[in-house]
């Protein structure tokens, strides 16, 4: 049995910024020799049912050094307490804190945010993807050892983009991510040229999926498309085609595609406050800080701003290729993957 366990979701619909997130450090530290299984638990977490924690139980007495995914961690306080009372040493990677997530009802708020702050008591260490969800977790429950562990990205090829321009919405098809919000602001720009395409995975609410391509279908054919889940070769394909990425998150932890369209010298716009700000200019610290900002970011609530400004992006040329250019400066000072692995490793001590 391996000295190092890290407790993974198996059941969540992908593809998710957090589950790669998960992937591609396993496999770094396994690169590096690191001795680590992965131990996936089955159930829909954050809901889980008796089942589900009784397995997660037995596998957290199963090993002696624990890291685990956030998701399933902060809905099982009580099994994360036992286990670290039995002398199981526990890191919990946050994500995403439970409570900011979007379509919950305040009585769901409530109970997630009454179990986290339980596990986060219970837990050794904590660590999180961004300084967004460092600063969110110090307001909600007033934690100040938090270590960071940024995502890495890949090295891409520079993206060829189209005429006329072309947004790409890449997440899921969720009220937190808002693309009905993009579609709506796109509604009176249809005079100007541009197309749209929205990908990502539509499971996890059906019904708001349905909304999003109801508003898809309405503007003038060919303009929006919404094509489900994408990965492989269709996905490269479609990067290579794309000239701005836009992610109206209403919260974002960190934004993952934001520095995977940075890697591609692709510019975005984002939503203002969220993590994804903060990958789009690089840390205030950081070798991008003094880089000029590769797109902007607003308020994901005001769609007449995200209009006007997508107004400006289509018709500028200049902008466009203002934009293009500090994407690709930026492009050259990206984190790597191996540097988000050390960091987390770093972090829990391994």
């Amino acid at each position: 049995m391996a000295q190092h366990a890290f407790i993974v979701p198996a059941d969540l619909p992908g593809p998710s910024g957090g589950l790669t997130y998960n992937q591609r450090v396993l496999a770094q530290w396994r690169a590096r020799g690191l001795d680590v299984e992965e131990v996936p638990i089955p159930g829909g977490w954050p809901n889980p049912a008796p089942a589900d924690r009784e397995v997660l139980a037995q596998r957290l007495q199963q090993h002696r050094q624990v890291l685990i995914d956030g998701i399933i961690g902060s809905a099982a306080p009580e099994e994360l307490a036992l286990a670290a009372a039995s002398g199981t040493q526990i890191a919990m990677l946050v994500h995403l804190p439970l409570p900011a997530e979007s379509g919950l009802s305040a009585e769901e708020r409530q109970r997630l945010a009454r179990s986290e702050r339980a596990a986060v008591d219970a837990a050794q260490t904590i660590v999180c993807t961004s300084s967004w969800a460092r600063d969110d977790l110090h307001t909600r429950y007033g934690l100040d050892a938090v270590a960071v562990a940024e995502p890495g990205v890949d090295p891409a090829a520079l993206a060829a983009g189209s005429m006329p321009p072309r947004l790409l919405f890449l997440g899921a098809v969720t009220p937190r991510k808002n693309p009905l919000g993009l579609l709506q602001a796109l509604g009176g720009l249809t005079e100007l040229p541009w197309t749209a395409v929205i990908a990502g995975p539509e499971a996890q609410d059906p019904g708001y999926a349905a909304q999003v391509r109801a508003a898809a279908d309405a503007l003038p054919e060919g303009r929006a498309a919404v094509i489900g889940a994408v990965g492989g070769e269709q996905l490269e394909a479609l990067w290579s085609e794309t000239d701005l990425l836009v992610l109206p998150s209403l919260v974002e932890t960190y934004g993952m595609v934001v520095t995977e369209a940075l890697a591609r010298g692709i510019p975005a716009l984002v939503g203002a406050g969220t993590g994804a700000q903060n990958a789009l200019r690089g840390d205030a610290r950081g070798p991008r800080a003094e880089l000029p900002t590769p797109g902007d970011a607003l308020d994901p609530h005001d769609l007449d701003a995200w209009s006007a400004l997508l107004r400006e992006f289509f018709g500028n040329a200049s902008l466009r290729q203002q934009w293009r250019g500090a994407a690709q400066v930026h492009r050259a000072r990206l984190r790597t993957w191996s540097h988000a692995a050390q960091d987390l490793r770093t972090a829990i001590e391994w």
